[in-house]
C-alpha cells in the first residue's frame, strides 16, 4: 500500500484522540503547552486565548506514548509531506499544508459541516469549553422518528432525556440510561472518569500486537481497542452540542480516515494536491462502493443432501461462512483499490460500503473484484450465491448535512438494480461447464452426500484423508470446510486470515477451498509475528464470546454467535439418554439433542410429558430502510451519524444477544444461526424459545429507550427435529413475513398474530389456565375442547365484520350459550356448594371474556399449555 495513503488514513483515525486522552492523563507539561500552541492550535484573537486544546492533546499522544506506537508515528521520514504527528495534530491549524487539509476537509465531510475551520458553533445549547467532561453520549436511537408512518407526530419521550455512561463498550454498556444516572455531578467527578477510562485504555494500548512487525495490522488492532473505549464518547462535547451528541468519537474518527483516505487517493490521481482543489467541493471526488451478498439463506440452509450426521456443524459452519464471506469481500475490494481497511464505512449482515476514490483506475478494481469474486461464488454455489457491487458518485458537497439523505437513498436504489441482474447471463447462463467431468469416478459417492449439488473431491470414512469426514464416505471441499468451521468455532477464540502462502503445521487446520481463491483460514494461537512480517498474516481475529471485558491484544470481530455445547450435566439428563446423538462432552449440542430438551420431567423416573420440537424464531427491525433515511432530520443525517446508527444496531444483535443466551441459563440451550444488522436466527427448545421472544423485545425495547418507533416483528414455528434446514427457515419466515403484513411490531406463533403488548396478557391468560388445571377446575380434556369455542368465536367475529352471510353461518353465535353450558356443567366437578358455584362463575366469565376480546390469538395460551402437558 503506498505509504503516504496509509499515513494519512492513521492521522485521520488519530485526529481527535485528544478529546479521550487529555492533558492530565498524558502528564502534559507547560512548557509542551507553550512550545507546541502555536503549532496545533487555533488562537482566537477575541479571548487572547488558544482553543481547541484536544488537537495539543493529540500530539502528546503521539510523542508521550511513542513506546507503545509504531515506529513510523515518531519517525522523521514516513512516505512523503509532514511527519505523522504534525498531520494527526494539525488539523485546526492546516495552514498551507495539502495534507493537513486532506485531514481538515474529512473532519467536516464526516460531520457534514458547512463551516471551515476555525468558525464558530452556533445556536443550540451551548456548554462550556471547561466543562466538556461532563457531556454523555445521546442515545441516538431514542431520537429515531418516522411522524409519515402514523405512528406519533410527536418527538419520541426520551429522546433527550438518555444517553450512556462513560466506560469501555459491553453488553451492559450499550444499555442508554437516564440523563441523571449517567451525568457527574461535577467536574472533579466527571475528571476521574475520564482518567480512569484512558488509563485502562492505556494498559491495553501496551499490549497490542504486531507493533513492529505489521503497522496495517496493528492499525486494525489499534482501531478495535479504539471502538471498545470510544464508541461511548461523544464526538462533540463543548459549544452546541445539544443536537450534535449523539455521534460517537470512535464513529467520526472512523469516517473521517475513510474520507481523508479517499480525498487524498483522488487529488494524487488526479496531480491536484493543491489547497484550493482540496477545498473546493463541487467535483465528485468519492465513489461509493456498496456490496450485497446475494442468496444468504440459500446457501446457509441447504439441504439437498444427507445432513443429518452433520446438521448442527454444517448450520453454524455455513452461518460463519457468510460472515467470513462478507468481511473478506470489503477487505478484497480495498486491497483491488490499494486502500486500507479503515475505508470500509459499513460493515453488517451481508451488506458494506466502501468509500474510494472517483476514478477510472477505482472503477476498474471495483469491475475486477467483482467478477473475481463472483467467478469463485458460482463455481462453488453454482448460481445459489453472488456478490453485488454498485457504484455512486458523489461530491464533497453532497455529504453535508441536508443533502446525505438524497444521496444514501440514491445508493440504496442502486443496489436494489443491481440484485434484479446478480449474475451476469453472458458469462454464467447455460450449462455450468465441466461439472460432469469434475465427478470422481473412484469415490463411493461421486456426488457430496451433504450438500447434494458439488461433486465430492475428498475420501471420507475412518480410514479416509481428511479428520472432519469421518462419518461420511466422500464430500466437496465446501462443505468439509463448513464442517472444519464448525467444529472449530466451539473450541478456538482465534481466527488467522492468511495469504495461500502461509503453511500450516497442520495440513487439516485450514480450508480445503480458500475463500475467494485468495484467503486461507486457520484456527491458532499465538500472534503469528513471523507470518505478520512477511505479510503473510492478513487478518488475526479474537472471535470469543463476548463478556464484560472486550479488549483484545488483536482485533475483536463478533461474527460468532451463541452455539450451545454439552456441560457435564448435560451426560446426566436422562431426556439425552439412549439417544443415537448420545451427549458429547464440548460438542456442539444437535438439534435433536435441543428438542429433546423440551420435554419436562414427571413423578416417574425416565418418564416424561410435553412435545419434543424445535422453535424456529426470526425477527428483524421494522421499516430498518425508512428509519436509516428518514428517521433522522435530513438536516442531522451526515455520514458520521448513519455509522453510529448501524453499528448501535448491530451491537444489540452481535453482542448483547450472544451474552444474553451465554449468561440466562434458560436460554442457554439456543441456537444462534444468525444475528448481526438488524435481524436474527434463532432455533431452540420450543417452550424455552417463547420466553425468549419476548425476553428480546424487552430488551429491545429498552436499547432503543422505548421510542414506539423503533421495533421488531418476529414469527416462530415449531419443527421436529429431523425437519429439512430449508423448511425450518422457510416456515419461520412465512410467520415472520405474516407478522410484517398485519401491521408490524407483532409476533406470530401457531399461525396467530398479535401486538407485543397482547403477548403478555396472553401469558398471564395462561397462568389463569394452569391454576385452574392444578386446582381442578378444568381438565386437559376440557382444554382441548375450548378450541372448538375458538373456532366459534372466530367466525362470529368475521360475520360480524359485514360481507354475504348464510342461514347456516349463524351457528356460531351460540357459542355463548355453549360456553354456559359447558362450564356449568364440567367445571370443578369434585367440588360442592358454594366452592363449586364461585370456580364455574370465575371460570365462565373469563372465558366469555377472552373469547370475546382475543377470539382466535386464545390458542397461543392454550397450545403452549396443551403442548406442555402432552403426554410422551
Amino acid at each position: 500500500m503506498d505509504p503516504t495513503l496509509l499515513k494519512i488514513a492513521a492521522a485521520a483515525l488519530l485526529h481527535d484522540i485528544g478529546k479521550f486522552a487529555d492533558g492530565e492523563a498524558l502528564d502534559i507539561t507547560e512548557q509542551y503547552r507553550v512550545a507546541n500552541a502555536d503549532l496545533y492550535q487555533p488562537f482566537d484573537k477575541r479571548t487572547g486565548r488558544h482553543t481547541h486544546p484536544h488537537a495539543l492533546y493529540t500530539a502528546g499522544f503521539i510523542e508521550n506514548l511513542a513506546e507503545m506506537l509504531p515506529p513510523q508515528f515518531n519517525a522523521k521520514k514516513w512516505g512523503e509531506g509532514e511527519p505523522f504527528i504534525n498531520l494527526a495534530a494539525g488539523h485546526h491549524r492546516p495552514e498551507e499544508e495539502p495534507l493537513r487539509w486532506i485531514i481538515a476537509e474529512a473532519d467536516r465531510l464526516s460531520s457534514g459541516w458547512e463551516r471551515r475551520p476555525g468558525e464558530a458553533d452556533e445556536g443550540g445549547v451551548w456548554v462550556d469549553w471547561r466543562q466538556y467532561r461532563q457531556t454523555r453520549l445521546a442515545a441516538l436511537l431514542a431520537e429515531l422518528n418516522l411522524p409519515e408512518m402514523g405512528v406519533s407526530q410527536k418527538t419520541p419521550p426520551h429522546s433527550h432525556s438518555v444517553g450512556y455512561a462513560l466506560r469501555e463498550l459491553s453488553p451492559a454498556a450499550i444499555f442508554p440510561r437516564p440523563w441523571e444516572e449517567i451525568t457527574p455531578p461535577d467536574q472533579e467527578k466527571a475528571r476521574e472518569e475520564y482518567l480512569g477510562l484512558f488509563q485502562r485504555f492505556r494498559e491495553d494500548l501496551r499490549t497490542l500486537a504486531h507493533r513492529n512487525e505489521n503497522l496495517e495490522l496493528w492499525l486494525e488492532h489499534f482501531d478495535s481497542l479504539l471502538m471498545v473505549y470510544t464508541s461511548l464518547i461523544p464526538a462533540l462535547r463543548a459549544g452546541a452540542v445539544e443536537a450534535s451528541r449523539d455521534v460517537s468519537l470512535y464513529d467520526h474518527a472512523r469516517t473521517t480516515a475513510a474520507l481523508a483516505a479517499a480525498l487524498y487517493a483522488y487529488h494524487r490521481q488526479q496531480n491536484s494536491l493543491t489547497v484550493a482543489a482540496i477545498r473546493d467541493p463541487k467535483p465528485q471526488k468519492f465513489l461509493f462502493v456498496s456490496g450485497d451478498f446475494y442468496g444468504i439463506q440459500d446457501f446457509i440452509f441447504s439441504s439437498g443432501g444427507e445432513t443429518r450426521r452433520y446438521r448442527a456443524k454444517l448450520l453454524r459452519g455455513r452461518s460463519f461462512a457468510v460472515s467470513l464471506l462478507s468481511e473478506l469481500a470489503a477487505d478484497l475490494v480495498c486491497r483491488q483499490l490499494g486502500l486500507p481497511f479503515l475505508s470500509v464505512v459499513l460493515n453488517a449482515a451481508g451488506k458494506f460500503t466502501v468509500l474510494a476514490p472517483n476514478t477510472d483506475a477505482a472503477r476498474q478494481a471495483v469491475a475486477a473484484a467483482e467478477a473475481a469474486m463472483n467467478e469463485w461464488l458460482f463455481r462453488i454455489s453454482l448460481g445459489e450465491s453472488a456478490l453485488g457491487l454498485a457504484t455512486r458518485e458523489a461530491s464533497p458537497e453532497d455529504l453535508l448535512a441536508g443533502r446525505f439523505t438524497a444521496l444514501w437513498e440514491a445508493m440504496g436504489r442502486d443496489l436494489e438494480q443491481k440484485k434484479l441482474a446478480r449474475l451476469n447471463l453472458h458469462s454464467y447462463g447455460g450449462e455450468v461447464r465441466g461439472y460432469l467431468e469434475s465427478f470422481r469416478a473412484d469415490l463411493p459417492r461421486p456426488l457430496c452426500p451433504l450438500c447434494g449439488k458439488r461433486p465430492a473431491t475428498l475420501v471420507g470414512g475412518e480410514a479416509g484423508e481428511d479428520p472432519y469426514l469421518r462419518q461420511v464416505p466422500s464430500a466437496c471441499a465446501v462443505c468439509r470446510d463448513h464442517v472444519f468451521l464448525g467444529t472449530n468455532l466451539v473450541k478456538k477464540n482465534r481466527l488467522a486470515v492468511t495469504t495461500l502462502g502461509a503453511h500450516l503445521r497442520d495440513p487439516d487446520n485450514r480450508l480445503r477451498e480458500p475463500l475467494f481463491g485468495r484467503y486461507q483460514v486457520a484456527f491458532v494461537e499465538g500472534f503469528l509475528t513471523d507470518w505478520a512480517a512477511e505479510g503473510k498474516l492478513l487478518k488475526l481475529w479474537d472471535i470469543s464470546p463476548p463478556g464484560d471485558n472486550l479488549a483484545s491484544p488483536v482485533t475483536r470481530k463478533f461474527i460468532n454467535g451463541y452455539v450451545p455445547v454439552c456441560r457435564p450435566e448435560d451426560l446426566q439428563d436422562d431426556r439425552l439418554q439412549d439417544r443415537e446423538d448420545a451427549p458429547e462432552p464440548g460438542a456442539p449440542k444437535t438439534l435433536g439433542q435441543l428438542a429433546a430438551l423440551a420435554l419436562a420431567h414427571t413423578d416417574t423416573p425416565g418418564k416424561f410429558q410435553g412435545l419434543e420440537a424445535l422453535g424456529v424464531l426470526k425477527a428483524d427491525v421494522d421499516h430498518l430502510g425508512l428509519l436509516l433515511t428518514c428517521g433522522v432530520p435530513e438536516a442531522k443525517f451526515t455520514l458520521s451519524r448513519l455509522a453510529t446508527l448501524s453499528r448501535q444496531l448491530h451491537f444489540f444483535f452481535c453482542l448483547y444477544l450472544p451474552h444474553l443466551l451465554a449468561t440466562r441459563l434458560e436460554y442457554q440451550n439456543t441456537y444462534t444461526v444468525f444475528a448481526g444488522g438488524d435481524d436474527l436466527f434463532l432455533i431452540g427448545p420450543w417452550n424455552r424459545i417463547l420466553p425468549l421472544a419476548r425476553e428480546i423485545r424487552d430488551r429491545f425495547a429498552a436499547y432503543v429507550a422505548h421510542n414506539p418507533q423503533v421495533h421488531l416483528s418476529a414469527g416462530i414455528t415449531l419443527k421436529r427435529a429431523p425437519t429439512p434446514m430449508d423448511q425450518l427457515a422457510s416456515s419461520a419466515e412465512e410467520a415472520l413475513e405474516q407478522s410484517k403484513n398485519a401491521g408490524r411490531n407483532r409476533l406470530t406463533l401457531f399461525g396467530e398474530t398479535v401486538p407485543w403488548e397482547k403477548v403478555g396478557e396472553l401469558g398471564d391468560i395462561k397462568d389463569t389456565l394452569t391454576r385452574w388445571l392444578a386446582e381442578e377446575g378444568l381438565t386437559v380434556a376440557m382444554l382441548y375442547r375450548l378450541n372448538e369455542f375458538i373456532r366459534l368465536a372466530e367466525e362470529e367475529k368475521r360475520l360480524t365484520a359485514g360481507g354475504p352471510t348464510h342461514l347456516d353461518d349463524l351457528a356460531c353465535l351460540k357459542w355463548r350459550s355453549h360456553l354456559a353450558y359447558f362450564t356449568g356443567r364440567n367445571v370443578a366437578r369434585s367440588l360442592k356448594g358454594e366452592a363449586r358455584e364461585a370456580t364455574v362463575a370465575e371460570v365462565h366469565e373469563k372465558l366469555a371474556k377472552w373469547l370475546a376480546s382475543h377470539g382466535g390469538a386464545l390458542r397461543i395460551p392454550l397450545w403452549e399449555l396443551l403442548y406442555e402437558r402432552r403426554k410422551k
